[in-house]
Protein backbone atom coordinates (compact mmCIF):
# COMPACT_ATOMS: atom_id res chain seq x y z
CA UNK A 1 0.00 0.00 0.00
CA UNK A 2 1.34 3.44 -0.95
CA UNK A 3 1.00 5.91 1.87
CA UNK A 4 0.03 9.41 0.82
CA UNK A 5 2.43 11.99 2.24
CA UNK A 6 0.76 14.73 4.26
CA UNK A 7 1.89 18.17 3.20
CA UNK A 8 3.09 20.79 5.65
CA UNK A 9 0.25 23.15 4.73
CA UNK A 10 -2.31 20.45 5.53
CA UNK A 11 -0.86 20.08 9.03
CA UNK A 12 -0.87 23.84 9.55
CA UNK A 13 -4.47 24.08 8.31
CA UNK A 14 -5.53 21.28 10.64
CA UNK A 15 -3.90 22.91 13.69
CA UNK A 16 -5.48 26.27 12.86
CA UNK A 17 -8.91 24.64 12.60
CA UNK A 18 -8.36 22.68 15.84
CA UNK A 19 -6.69 25.11 18.28
CA UNK A 20 -7.36 22.79 21.26
CA UNK A 21 -5.65 19.79 19.64
CA UNK A 22 -2.63 19.79 21.99
CA UNK A 23 -4.84 20.40 25.02
CA UNK A 24 -6.91 17.34 24.18
CA UNK A 25 -3.84 15.27 23.19
CA UNK A 26 -1.09 16.44 25.54
CA UNK A 27 0.74 13.10 25.50
CA UNK A 28 1.76 13.74 21.89
CA UNK A 29 4.12 16.52 23.03
CA UNK A 30 6.58 13.91 24.30
CA UNK A 31 6.84 12.48 20.77
CA UNK A 32 7.57 15.79 19.03
CA UNK A 33 11.04 17.24 18.41
CA UNK A 34 11.40 20.88 19.42
CA UNK A 35 14.20 23.34 18.59
CA UNK A 36 16.90 23.57 21.25
CA UNK A 37 17.62 26.74 23.16
CA UNK A 38 20.43 28.65 21.45
CA UNK A 39 22.66 30.88 23.56
CA UNK A 40 25.02 33.42 22.03
CA UNK A 41 28.57 33.75 23.40
CA UNK A 42 27.76 31.26 26.18
CA UNK A 43 25.61 33.84 27.94
CA UNK A 44 24.17 32.53 31.18
CA UNK A 45 20.80 34.25 31.00
CA UNK A 46 17.86 31.86 31.00
CA UNK A 47 15.86 31.50 27.77
CA UNK A 48 12.65 29.50 27.76
CA UNK A 49 12.57 26.67 25.21
CA UNK A 50 9.92 26.48 22.51
CA UNK A 51 8.52 23.29 24.07
CA UNK A 52 8.29 24.92 27.50
CA UNK A 53 6.61 27.93 25.91
CA UNK A 54 3.97 25.69 24.29
CA UNK A 55 3.35 23.76 27.51
CA UNK A 56 3.10 27.00 29.51
CA UNK A 57 0.53 28.44 27.09
CA UNK A 58 -1.45 25.21 26.97
CA UNK A 59 -1.68 25.22 30.77
CA UNK A 60 -2.77 28.86 30.70
CA UNK A 61 -5.52 28.11 28.16
CA UNK A 62 -6.57 25.06 30.17
CA UNK A 63 -6.80 27.16 33.36
CA UNK A 64 -8.97 29.66 31.50
CA UNK A 65 -11.29 26.87 30.33
CA UNK A 66 -11.59 25.56 33.91
CA UNK A 67 -12.23 29.07 35.27
CA UNK A 68 -14.95 29.65 32.67
CA UNK A 69 -16.53 26.29 33.49
CA UNK A 70 -16.58 27.16 37.21
CA UNK A 71 -18.03 30.61 36.47
CA UNK A 72 -20.75 29.15 34.26
CA UNK A 73 -21.60 26.50 36.86
CA UNK A 74 -21.93 29.09 39.65
CA UNK A 75 -23.96 31.40 37.40
CA UNK A 76 -26.18 28.52 36.30
CA UNK A 77 -26.91 27.63 39.93
CA UNK A 78 -27.84 31.24 40.68
CA UNK A 79 -30.04 31.48 37.57
CA UNK A 80 -31.95 28.32 38.49
CA UNK A 81 -32.54 29.59 42.02
CA UNK A 82 -33.78 32.97 40.77
CA UNK A 83 -36.02 31.34 38.15
CA UNK A 84 -37.77 29.41 40.93
CA UNK A 85 -38.33 32.70 42.77
CA UNK A 86 -39.69 34.33 39.60
CA UNK A 87 -42.18 31.51 39.06
CA UNK A 88 -43.51 31.94 42.61
CA UNK A 89 -44.40 35.61 42.16
CA UNK A 90 -48.14 36.22 41.92
CA UNK A 91 -48.29 39.94 41.22
CA UNK A 92 -46.48 42.47 39.04
CA UNK A 93 -45.21 44.67 41.86
CA UNK A 94 -43.48 41.81 43.73
CA UNK A 95 -41.91 40.60 40.49
CA UNK A 96 -40.46 44.05 39.80
CA UNK A 97 -39.14 44.24 43.38
CA UNK A 98 -37.38 40.91 42.87
CA UNK A 99 -35.95 42.17 39.59
CA UNK A 100 -34.53 45.48 40.80
CA UNK A 101 -33.53 44.49 44.35
CA UNK A 102 -32.67 40.77 44.46
CA UNK A 103 -31.10 40.20 41.03
CA UNK A 104 -28.28 42.77 41.49
CA UNK A 105 -27.32 41.19 44.83
CA UNK A 106 -27.51 37.63 43.50
CA UNK A 107 -25.38 38.29 40.41
CA UNK A 108 -23.12 40.95 41.99
CA UNK A 109 -24.27 43.68 39.61
CA UNK A 110 -24.67 47.39 40.13
CA UNK A 111 -28.17 47.52 38.66
CA UNK A 112 -30.90 45.42 37.03
CA UNK A 113 -33.94 47.29 35.81
CA UNK A 114 -36.40 47.95 32.98
CA UNK A 115 -36.25 50.96 30.68
CA UNK A 116 -39.68 52.22 29.60
CA UNK A 117 -41.12 55.30 27.89
CA UNK A 118 -44.21 55.14 30.13
CA UNK A 119 -43.53 57.85 32.72
CA UNK A 120 -46.34 56.79 35.09
CA UNK A 121 -45.20 53.17 35.10
CA UNK A 122 -41.56 54.17 35.65
CA UNK A 123 -42.51 56.33 38.65
CA UNK A 124 -44.86 53.75 40.13
CA UNK A 125 -42.38 50.87 40.02
CA UNK A 126 -39.10 52.82 40.25
CA UNK A 127 -38.00 51.87 36.72
CA UNK A 128 -35.79 53.82 34.31
CA UNK A 129 -37.62 56.35 32.16
CA UNK A 130 -36.38 57.22 28.67
CA UNK A 131 -38.15 58.74 25.70
CA UNK A 132 -39.53 56.40 23.04
CA UNK A 133 -37.02 57.85 20.57
CA UNK A 134 -34.11 56.96 22.87
CA UNK A 135 -35.37 53.40 23.37
CA UNK A 136 -36.02 52.91 19.65
CA UNK A 137 -32.33 53.58 18.91
CA UNK A 138 -31.35 50.60 21.08
CA UNK A 139 -34.30 48.21 20.77
CA UNK A 140 -33.62 46.47 17.45
CA UNK A 141 -35.61 43.22 17.27
CA UNK A 142 -37.71 41.63 20.00
CA UNK A 143 -35.75 39.19 22.21
CA UNK A 144 -32.40 40.57 21.09
CA UNK A 145 -29.67 40.37 23.75
CA UNK A 146 -26.60 42.59 23.45
CA UNK A 147 -23.66 42.32 25.86
CA UNK A 148 -20.96 44.96 25.57
CA UNK A 149 -19.23 47.97 27.10
CA UNK A 150 -21.58 50.83 27.94
CA UNK A 151 -22.08 53.37 25.18
CA UNK A 152 -22.26 56.84 26.68
CA UNK A 153 -24.44 58.00 23.81
CA UNK A 154 -27.33 55.82 24.99
CA UNK A 155 -27.19 57.33 28.51
CA UNK A 156 -29.33 54.56 30.04
CA UNK A 157 -27.78 54.52 33.48
CA UNK A 158 -27.87 57.59 35.68
CA UNK A 159 -26.34 56.17 38.86
CA UNK A 160 -23.58 57.67 40.99
CA UNK A 161 -21.36 54.63 40.40
CA UNK A 162 -20.09 54.37 36.84
CA UNK A 163 -21.43 51.41 34.86
CA UNK A 164 -18.67 49.89 32.72
CA UNK A 165 -20.46 47.06 30.88
CA UNK A 166 -24.07 46.07 30.30
CA UNK A 167 -26.43 43.46 28.91
CA UNK A 168 -29.56 44.75 27.16
CA UNK A 169 -32.54 42.53 26.33
CA UNK A 170 -35.34 43.85 24.09
CA UNK A 171 -38.63 42.96 25.80
CA UNK A 172 -41.91 42.07 24.10
CA UNK A 173 -44.05 45.16 23.39
CA UNK A 174 -47.02 43.38 24.98
CA UNK A 175 -45.76 44.16 28.50
CA UNK A 176 -45.97 47.98 28.33
CA UNK A 177 -47.68 48.32 24.92
CA UNK A 178 -44.45 49.84 23.60
CA UNK A 179 -40.76 49.02 23.26
CA UNK A 180 -38.95 48.46 26.56
CA UNK A 181 -35.58 47.12 27.64
CA UNK A 182 -34.44 44.77 30.39
CA UNK A 183 -30.99 46.02 31.42
CA UNK A 184 -28.17 44.60 33.54
CA UNK A 185 -25.33 46.96 34.54
CA UNK A 186 -21.91 46.13 35.99
CA UNK A 187 -19.02 48.28 37.24
CA UNK A 188 -16.50 45.82 35.75
CA UNK A 189 -16.02 43.91 32.46
CA UNK A 190 -18.75 41.43 33.41
CA UNK A 191 -20.50 41.59 30.02
CA UNK A 192 -17.55 42.25 27.69
CA UNK A 193 -16.60 38.70 26.65
CA UNK A 194 -20.14 37.26 26.39
CA UNK A 195 -19.56 34.92 29.33
CA UNK A 196 -22.75 33.06 30.27
CA UNK A 197 -24.63 34.59 27.32
CA UNK A 198 -27.03 31.65 27.08
CA UNK A 199 -27.82 31.77 30.80
CA UNK A 200 -28.55 35.51 30.74
CA UNK A 201 -30.70 35.06 27.65
CA UNK A 202 -32.62 32.24 29.36
CA UNK A 203 -33.14 34.32 32.51
CA UNK A 204 -34.34 37.27 30.42
CA UNK A 205 -36.84 35.10 28.57
CA UNK A 206 -38.22 33.70 31.83
CA UNK A 207 -38.58 37.21 33.25
CA UNK A 208 -40.28 38.35 30.06
CA UNK A 209 -42.85 35.55 30.12
CA UNK A 210 -43.67 36.25 33.77
CA UNK A 211 -43.95 39.99 33.06
CA UNK A 212 -46.39 39.26 30.22
CA UNK A 213 -48.37 36.90 32.45
CA UNK A 214 -48.76 39.56 35.17
CA UNK A 215 -48.86 42.67 32.96
CA UNK A 216 -52.64 43.15 33.35
CA UNK A 217 -52.10 43.82 37.07
CA UNK A 218 -49.96 46.95 36.57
Amino acid sequence: MIKKKIKKNQILDFLEQNPNFFIENQDILSKINFPLVQRKNNESHKVISFKDWIIFNLKKVQRKIIENAKYNFVTQTKVHRIVLEIIKKKNFSKLITLLIKELPKTFELEIVSIVTSDLKISEKFNLIYKTKESIDKIYGDKNRLVMDAVENETNIFETKNKIYSNAIFSLDKEIFKSESLLVYGSKDKHFIDNSAYDLIYFLSKVLQEKLIQLSNEK
